[in-house]
């Protein structure tokens, strides 16, 4: 005969904290790989590389008596969604390197639509995040699609030069930075180029007077 006494010895409130211990991080660990399945995977692409990533100089301003050295950034990218959940953005910026290794992160300006005119047309571009006659300006990215546009920026810094942004041959490498509503975030690294604010302002004409009241000041 089968001895079951042992059965009514066991404790049996032990063992069902210890099955519900068990099923809980079962179903967290479901949950854990449903979300890492399903979340928004973002990833930032510069459009034409050597071509649409152009840092300028712009005249010098002022901030708190001092006068203050000013360089605008001015870059095309994408940002496409490799996950497979819809996801929109919450933010965009620049990181820059200064001379003294300290980083500043840059927000981007509100500005018009890039126009330039290629033959006997006038094409125009669209802004990341904002809305135009010609395009919508949504942040949403679908799971497997794309946005793009361009984004503009301004370093300023006063005082010792070390806080200036590292150039090299002509060319100041930065950071990408975007953040989705989720929390979810993308870097790539930019190489700009230098141009004239001559040619930055064939594609905006006033693009030189779009930072007037909007300036983060790296300060020294």
């Amino acid at each position: 005969m089968i001895d079951v006494y042992w059965i009514f010895t066991l404790d049996w409130k032990i063992l069902l904290e210890l099955s519900a211990l068990i099923l809980g991080l079962v179903n967290g660990l479901i949950l854990l790989w449903n979300f890492l399945r399903d979340r928004p995977i973002l990833s930032i692409d510069p459009i034409h590389p050597e071509v649409y990533q152009w840092f300028f100089p712009l005249s010098p301003g002022q901030y708190q008596g001092q006068t203050s050295r000013r360089i605008g950034f001015l870059l095309y990218v994408g940002i496409s969604n490799k996950g497979i959940r819809d996801v929109a953005l919450k933010s965009w910026r620049l990181k820059i390197k200064s001379i003294n290794g300290k980083w500043g992160e840059l927000k981007s300006l509100s500005i018009p639509e890039p126009q330039i005119i290629i033959g006997n047309n006038l094409k125009s571009y669209p802004v990341l995040g904002t809305k135009t006659q010609s395009y919508s300006g949504s942040t949403l990215i679908k799971s497997g699609s794309s946005i793009s546009g361009f984004v503009y920026f301004v370093h300023e810094c006063y005082g010792d030069p070390s806080w200036d942004p590292i150039i090299k041959e002509h060319k100041i490498k930065g950071q990408m930075v975007v953040t989705s509503v989720f929390g979810n975030r993308a870097t790539a690294e930019i190489s700009f180029s230098e141009i004239s604010l001559d040619k930055a302002k064939t594609f905006i004409s006033n693009i030189d007077k779009l930072d007037q009241d909007v300036i983060q000041i790296i300060d020294s």
